[in-house]
């Protein structure tokens, strides 16, 4: 609030009009020399408010000095002693007084010149006094006190440094953690703006995937147009998915198939893409109407589509896959599979149509692999429902289990008496009961038909 120069100022003010009324109402004026007492306080005083209100300090480098204090205020301080009794003057209580405050506000060697003054000026005081009465003893006691005051100050101020010290040292550490906190936070903010930026344009990329993958999918009305009554539930994991259904009809044969390729998400998805496009090769281009050559057909391609032959590299990945071909004049189904089955309600009864135990792709592209076609015939009302695996390995229930492939035939078995939208609804609740709050393990299709 103040300067040092200022706080010294308002101090010398208030030390000196206290000393001039303990003069005035409380002195013993017998052994004072009233003119120079009076003359002393007037000057002291005038000093000191000159040096309040005017500042010189400000204008003149050495009134700033130590020194200049020490000499002009011990002066006075001197003369107020001999004016007012010498020895018996009460007014050497100033010195020890000015040397507190010098030792709170100077250096050691500033503070050790100040007392060695101090303690000339005192004995300059025991010598001019030829009436004392003071014994020595009680005069070095008095002479002791002078540097005992200016230690005293020194102690509590280097004691009230070291306490300052230590607080500003956790008031600087504070800061620093503070300032390191904001920096932290601002680049948390950036990171996380930046990361915002790149996830927005990887969902904007992933949501322009699904569109096309969505467009690849057969349409419903397609379907419709060769089943009365039939559902579809695709749920996929991720935005895209590794799943997916296809449908073809021509001629009065209708194929019907549900993928599912390694993986999920983009990976799943872009094998997806190459499942699709041999599905369309095989059966729509090439004409190949049996289930198990139409694998075989395919196993054949991915074979070539993900193997390096000159550097001998092999990826293995492939996809599992339920294809059926329906007769619809001859009422027959041919079923054939790779790792997955057909359900097949006949007459009533649930029959489980099971495929080859092998993937399409994956490792074991050049081992013999002979896919095998099951014929059936059907009549009106038969049902045949085609799923991936998504749904029996999904953890949920009151322990976190996995649903189990005998569970969902079950399911699909227990509702198989409803109309196909009901059965959907039925199948489509019960995985979103069971999944709870539990995460979605794998995309998720189920297709019925019912002739």
């Amino acid at each position: 609030m103040f300067t040092s120069e200022k706080r010294v100022s308002i101090l010398r003010v208030l030390l000196f009009a206290l000393n001039t009324v303990v003069f005035v109402w409380f002195m013993d004026h017998t052994y004072t020399n009233d003119p120079l007492a009076y003359g002393v306080l007037a000057i002291a005083n005038v000093y000191a408010l000159i040096t309040l209100v005017f500042q010189p300090y400000k204008k003149f480098k050495v009134l700033r000095s130590i020194y200049f204090t020490t000499v002009s205020d011990g002066a006075l301080a001197t003369l107020l002693i001999v004016a007012t009794g010498y020895m018996d003057s009460p007014y050497y209580l100033i010195w020890y007084i000015s040397l507190v405050s010098i030792a709170f506000r100077y250096t050691l060697q500033q503070t050790v010149i100040t007392t060695f003054i101090y303690l000339l000026l005192y004995m300059c005081v025991f010598i001019l006094d030829g009436n004392s009465t003071i014994e020595l003893s009680d005069f070095m006691l008095r002479l002791g006190y002078i540097p005992l005051a200016g230690m005293l100050g020194m102690f509590v101020s280097l004691e009230i440094t070291d306490q300052l010290d230590g607080k500003m040292s956790i008031i600087r550490a504070e800061n620093a953690l503070k300032q390191a906190h904001h920096e932290l936070e601002m680049k948390v903010e950036t990171r996380t703006n930046e990361l915002r930026l790149i996830n927005k344009d990887l969902t904007d990329s992933i949501s322009y995937a699904h569109r096309i993958q969505s467009a690849i999918l057969p349409k419903l009305e397609d379907i419709a147009a060769q089943f009365e009554q039939f559902f579809v539930i695709h749920l996929p994991k991720d935005i895209v998915s590794g799943d997916f259904y296809w449908f073809h009809h021509r001629d009065g044969i209708s194929h019907l198939a549900v993928v599912d390729c390694t993986g999920h998400g983009v990976p799943g998805a872009m094998m997806s893409m190459i499942g699709n496009n041999l599905l369309n090769s095989a059966i729509i281009q090439q004409r190949i109407v049996s289930p198990s050559e139409v694998l075989q057909n395919m196993d054949k391609s991915i074979g070539k589509l993900l193997k390096d032959d000159e550097q001998g590299l092999a990826v293995n990945d492939g996809m599992d896959l339920s294809l059926c071909m329906i007769d619809h004049r001859n009422n027959i189904i041919e079923f054939a599979g790779a790792q997955s089955m057909a359900l097949f309600l006949r007459n009533g009864e649930l029959l489980e149509i099971r495929g080859n135990k092998f993937s399409i792709g994956g490792f074991g592209f050049d081992s013999a692999k002979e896919y095998q076609t099951t014929r059936h015939t059907f009549s009106a009302n038969d049902q045949l429902f085609l799923f991936s695996d998504g749904f029996q390995d999904q953890f949920g229930g009151m322990k976190g289990k996995k649903f189990y492939r005998k569970n969902l035939i079950n399911l699909i078995d227990s509702c198989s008496d409803r109309p196909m939208k009901e059965q959907r609804e039925t199948i489509n609740s019960t995985f979103f009961n069971w999944k709870g709050n539990e995460t979605q393990m794998d995309d998720v299709t189920v297709l019925g038909v019912k002739f």
